[in-house]
């Protein structure tokens, strides 16, 4: 049995409308739209077809689409500049991964949620979420990704680069209601960790409350400035003569852009108005709101969860190989879509080696 629903998880996936999917297989778009509709069987040449334009597997088609991925905060995105191809293709790279990884989950020890969720005020949120997370009330936060692995939340990093989209998050099923964290690629590190922490900010303060989208993620990013640069730290450290120079120490320190300590030096009115004008008018002299100096680049992070349970699964010269075939995926398309979390660690794709006590030191720690 064909499923209409994977063809279109399949096209949207690779970014196609259905009239450019069948320009490619040779049929008209009408023949597409009811192949996902259910309404028409494909023959085996056209699935052959089908799979080898999208790089899927013809097994791929077979397997019943029983879960939908939420969209979650992908969809605030539909209401801004985003195309419906970019969304499509953004969420469908997380729902392929996301079904692969709940199925390797299941085989694992997996930390719990220690994720709150609160009505609470976007400061008060952030300090409650440190101390769910074990975090010192005013230190900078290390490895954010890992951090947020730990406390129970999954982070998928996407292969593609969507330059509007640098993350979105949505609470889904594994085996029990889970957050999940979705980054894009391409972005410098400072950009990611604030774009996680602003992820965090929705998870945990809207879950349960809709407001108007331009409110919440008002909220989101200053919940993000709250977790990331506490309050009575950045009184502490933010010292007058407040310049270029000594906020470039600072980002090195807090692992934020000096974009965001300069609007969160004024935001507690630390710095004035006048003070706040002039150091941006500075950066944008230097070409630095565009992207800041190489020597002040923070180190990458990338989530690990994903690559642990990948090595202990698959490690063996034909991971990529079992991986594809698991996944309904051309052994090209698997290696791209885990290539985020894997080849950037530094592990060769064809010796992947952990063992199980890791694994398990990794998820109670």
């Amino acid at each position: 049995m064909i499923f209409g629903d994977r063809i279109r998880q399949a096209r949207e996936y690779c970014g196609l409308t259905q009239a450019e999917l069948a320009r490619k297989v040779g049929v008209n778009q009408s023949a597409i739209a009811h192949l996902e509709s259910g309404r028409n069987v494909p023959t085996p040449d056209l699935l052959a077809d089908i799979a080898e334009k999208t790089g899927f597997l013809a097994s791929f088609f077979e397997k019943e689409l029983t879960y939908e991925f939420p969209v979650g905060t992908l969809a605030f995105r539909a209401r801004s500049s985003l195309t419906a191809k970019e969304i499509n293709q953004a969420h469908q790279h997380a729902s392929v991964l996301f079904e692969h990884v709940q199925k390797m989950a299941e085989r694992f020890f997996i930390p719990d949620v220690k994720l709150p969720v609160t009505n609470e005020g976007f400061a008060k949120a952030a300090a409650i979420t440190r101390t769910a997370f074990g975090i010192s009330p005013n230190t900078p936060i290390g490895k954010l990704l890992i951090t947020s692995e730990k406390n129970g939340i999954f982070v998928l990093a996407l292969s593609i680069v969507l330059k509007k989209i640098d993350a979105f998050s949505t609470w889904a099923e594994i085996s029990t209601e889970r957050p999940v964290i979705v980054i894009s690629s391409g972005r410098p590190s400072d950009r990611i960790r604030f774009s996680v922490a602003h992820e965090l900010g929705h998870l945990v303060m809207h879950k349960t409350v809709i407001n108007r989208v331009a409110e919440m993620e008002r909220d989101a990013d200053k919940f993000a400035a709250a977790f990331l640069l506490p309050e009575k730290a950045m009184r502490y450290e933010v010292h007058s003569p407040v310049t270029l120079t000594s906020i470039a120490r600072l980002k090195l320190r807090w692992g934020v852009s000096m974009q965001a300590l300069i609007h969160r030096a004024y935001d507690l009115d630390i710095i004035t108005n006048r003070q706040y004008r002039y150091l941006f008018e500075q950066l944008s002299q230097r070409g630095w709101r565009v992207r800041e100096p190489s020597n002040l680049n923070l180190p990458e992070e990338k989530p690990r969860l994903v690559a642990k349970m990948i090595e202990q699964l698959y490690g063996n010269s034909d991971t990529i190989q079992s991986l594809a075939r698991d996944m309904g995926l051309s052994s090209a398309r698997a290696g791209e879509l885990i290539k985020e979390h894997i080849e950037k660690q530094g592990i060769p794709t064809r010796d992947y080696r952990v063992n199980l006590e890791q694994l398990q030191t990794y998820s109670h720690n």
